[in-house]
């Protein structure tokens, strides 16, 4: 008997939403930051650049990773087909939506002009719009079927693909910004995930590096919310 006939589908899809949540606000402010970013201020510029690349790169991952995990999962289920095709439809309208919005980073950092500012801030906006339509379907129609149709391990797989895509004291940052956005019970139950060393050195060094990166980042914004996990 394989693994996956001695284990029962059924898996808590609640800690990617909580990861969309991530992405879906760190894509709507680096706009309003890029936005209150003086060109003159060439640390915050490389500041604020280093943060868009990071998450850039880092919903790629996770785009990859549903991609290449949960989708070919759901095809052999024998579901229909058509949400999963609209999912990797959008996953690639995203992906070019991303490059395009690096070249324009990369304009913005060496020419730092009011134009590329605008361009590079309307390309963020554009991203965020796709991202947050995709994300809302992807939560109210196709969670709620990968919940019922992936085991346990086959979920808890995904997770830990995704947090090794980034080497480790940036994933525990990204901890951080998982924090942020939830409560107190949706934090405890993610943490409880987490293997015993990781939850220690999130409350040694990733909190107060995300506390201190972030505060860098936004301060010329008004505050979004504290994270007090």
């Amino acid at each position: 008997m394989s693994r996956r006939a001695a284990e029962a589908p059924g898996c808590d899809t609640h800690d990617m939403v909580l990861v969309h949540r991530v992405f879906g606000r760190e894509f709507r402010l680096l706009a309003d930051i890029v936005e209150a970013t003086s060109p003159l201020d060439a640390e915050q510029v490389t500041r604020v650049s280093a943060h868009a690349r990071e998450m850039l790169a880092a919903l790629h991952h996770h785009h990859c990773d549903e991609d290449e995990l949960v989708w070919p999962k759901l095809r052999s289920a024998e579901l229909d087909s058509t949400l999963i095709d609209l999912m990797r439809t959008q996953h690639e309208e995203i992906d070019a939506r991303m490059r395009r919005a690096d070249s324009e980073l990369s304009e913005w950092e060496h020419q730092g002009d009011v134009e590329t500012a605008d361009l590079l801030v309307e390309g963020l906006r554009r991203l965020h719009g796709l991202l947050t339509e995709h994300l809302r379907l992807e939560e109210d129609s196709v969670l709620p079927v990968v919940a019922e149709t992936l085991t346990r391990s086959e979920w808890a797989a995904l997770g830990k693909r995704g947090m090794a895509a980034l080497p480790r004291a940036r994933a525990l940052v990204f901890l951080g910004h998982i924090a942020e956005e939830a409560d107190e019970r949706e934090w405890s139950e993610f943490a409880r995930q987490l293997p015993v060393h990781v939850r220690l050195l999130y409350r040694v060094f990733g909190r107060r590096s995300h506390a201190r990166e972030t505060a860098l980042l936004r301060r010329d914004l008004r505050p979004v919310g504290k994270v007090a996990k």
